[in-house]
């Protein structure tokens, strides 16, 4: 069958073992660490398990003339001179049905437009110019002298995916040929699970070889280092371990969470969530999900700090509100899902429910605060949604009551004891 847009003839990588020696890249000493596509682990309950790391699909087309290109998962690593580590789960949307993981992939083609999520390592997954807290050349850099870890996101899943779901091609809008069947390989846990054996052979060992880790992440990222934290600590018991979550505010629909935080999902969590969420599936609620998420981290894990971020009216974010809310309307057509002027009633619900969910957790918990930025920009963490107005996010803002985010994150990063330090623009 031949497809239009995204898919090629597939090529079987797996011959890249996990430890293969990393090429250093001579941009800013950053590492590109291959990964096998089949690796055999023992679990954090002393079960061998077979991982299976992977992007979406295996090849991706060339922008310049269509020809495969190599999509093998692969992540990066730069060393710090400190012993903190930062590990960073990347952005790039998300899928979970036919009209979000197929045909979304059409808005390729419209200008100013794009997927609902990114299926390609190769683009826009590198630290690599990043800015923000990767521009270790900034002496304003809180974190420019730890180490990093920078997990690519290519499989549309929050880095929380194990499985292969199959699904169609209604339209025929990408392959040609309506209710032709594509495969995507939902498998960013098990992405995740390669990077954590890597980080347990290359910091574990030593108790006193890490001091702090900050878990971290942007978008679909934010969720990701949400959700796999729990995984991260055990890798790093003795450690100082806190999480924030960047722009991945938990607004959404309750058609999603019972499509994907429920059993036997594409995404099938009940093989990649830590038990404290594992144990919940079904029963999570859209309305209540951040919350949800963030008690049972915070009540579990007390010696812990965590922490969000989000402007007031997040862009990306609530453009994701509304389609997650048409898809539960049935409305399958992505080309009708851009945001206009005429949904200023999503923002309005989505700006209520954040604020309420972050004003929640700060009063109820004991280790948990956030800061709530002016405007409508997408993450701080990189540069990658940087504006004229606000060219380097990560440094330059400073909406929340006139405290310089950067300073409020090294703040809670480096905290021996909690603070509740949220804070929040001021209408």
């Amino acid at each position: 069958m031949k497809i239009k847009y995204l898919f090629c003839t597939v090529l079987l990588i797996g011959s890249l073992p996990l430890m293969a020696k990393p090429k250093d890249d001579k941009d800013g000493g950053w590492q590109t660490i291959p990964v096998a596509s089949q690796i055999d682990i023992i679990d954090d309950e002393g079960t061998p398990k077979t991982i299976n790391p992977a992007c979406a699909f295996d090849t991706v087309p060339s922008p310049v003339d269509g020809t495969p290109l190599d999509n093998a998962f692969r992540f990066y690593f730069k060393e710090g001179k400190s012993k903190n580590v930062l590990v960073f789960f990347n952005g790039g949307g998300s899928c979970w049905n036919d009209a979000t993981c197929v045909a979304s992939l059409a808005l390729a083609n419209v200008p100013g437009n794009r997927p609902t999520y990114n299926p390609s390592v190769l683009i826009e997954n590198s630290p690599v110019g990043a800015g923000g807290v990767f521009d270790d050349d900034n002496k304003e850099n809180p974190f420019k002298d730890w180490s990093k870890v920078f997990i690519p996101y290519c499989t549309g899943d929050i880095h929380v995916g194990s499985n292969e779901a199959l699904y169609h091609d209604v339209d025929g809008l990408i392959t040609g040929v309506p209710g032709a069947p594509i495969t995507v390989k939902h498998r960013g846990f098990d992405n995740f699970m390669a990077v954590r054996e890597w980080m347990k052979s290359q910091f574990v060992g030593n108790k006193d070889k890490v001091k702090k880790v900050l878990v971290t992440g942007s978008s679909a990222g934010g969720y990701g280092a949400t959700l796999n934290f729990p995984y991260v600590q055990t890798a790093f018991p003795n450690a100082n371990v806190s999480v924030l979550a960047d722009a991945s505010a938990g607004v959404v629909t309750e058609g999603f969470v019972n499509d994907v935080f429920a059993l036997d999902n594409n995404w099938k969590l009940e093989e990649s969530l830590p038990p404290i969420f594992n144990g919940a599936l079904g029963t999570f609620t859209g309305q209540g999900l951040n919350v949800e998420l963030f008690q049972r981290l915070t009540d579990a894990y007390p010696n812990n700090h965590f922490a969000q971020y989000s402007t007031a009216q997040d862009f990306v974010q609530v453009l994701f509100l509304k389609v997650m809310d048409q898809v539960d309307q049935g409305n399958m057509n992505p080309f009708s899902w851009a945001i206009g002027p005429e949904d200023y009633l999503y923002f309005a619900e989505w700006n209520a429910r954040m604020t309420a969910s972050f004003d929640y957790l700060s009063s109820t918990t004991d280790n948990y605060q956030y800061y709530i930025g002016a405007g409508s920009v997408h993450t701080i963490l990189t540069d990658a949604f940087a504006t004229p107005e606000m060219p380097h996010p990560f440094y330059d803002e400073v909406s929340a009551q006139g405290v310089k985010f950067s300073d409020w994150l090294a703040r809670f990063a480096n905290a021996k004891k909690f603070q509740d330090k949220s804070v929040a623009y001021e209408e």
